[in-house]
């Protein structure tokens, strides 16, 4: 797991494009930010954030060949909306391409499309970061970046419900790990406030 920037980038230019190279950077740096707020390894959330989106932007067909070529498990849902994939995909390029075998690495780069139920911190991490790194523009960003730095699991729960009203205002369904996701942390949620 011996990645320095410079081999990021290089590995990144052969996948992606400019812009998402700038989106990963920004997106490695709140990781980063955010590992050292809640004690979870700096490198290994600079290598994740660095490298989540490393399969984004193929066209859908695309994405499914890759799929297939990886012999990546995509159900019924990735298959009718491949761009979801990407994640799962990532982690399988990560591996093989170059070389990294940590599992909390491939596991945040694999989940920070969807999310899941009982995330780990550097998934969660991950998954926040793309969100809130400060490229992006959105109503209720400030509210989420916030929350990432006071309780990531609250952040996680705005984070998810802010997708949710974007999913459902363009008229598409959402994928049932999200959902999972969202109803695990509200559970969560609730027996903290009962004490449980």
């Amino acid at each position: 797991m011996d990645c320095n920037s410079k081999q990021l980038i290089k590995f990144l230019k052969k996948h992606i494009d400019h812009k998402r190279i700038k989106h990963s950077v920004n997106t490695a740096r709140e990781a980063v930010m955010l590992a050292k707020r809640y004690g979870v390894d700096e490198q290994k959330a600079y290598i994740a954030g660095m490298t989540h989106d490393v399969a984004k932007g193929k066209c859908r067909f695309g994405l499914n060949k890759l799929a297939k070529e990886y012999n990546v498990i995509i159900d019924e849902f990735e298959i009718s909306n491949p761009e979801l994939t990407h994640g799962k995909l990532g982690a399988e390029i990560v591996s093989r391409q170059l070389g990294i075998r940590d599992k909390e690495i491939l596991s945040a780069i694999r989940w920070h499309t969807t999310g899941r139920a009982d995330m780990s911190m550097l998934e969660k991490i991950i998954y926040i970061a793309d969100i809130i790194e400060p490229g992006r523009k959105f109503k209720g960003i400030g509210e989420i970046k916030k929350l990432a730095y006071e309780d990531i699991d609250a952040a996680m729960i705005s984070a998810l419900e802010q997708v949710m009203k974007f999913v459902q205002s363009r008229g598409f369904a959402l994928h049932s790990k999200s959902i999972e996701a969202y109803q695990y942390l509200k559970e969560r949620e609730e027996k903290k406030k009962l004490g449980i």
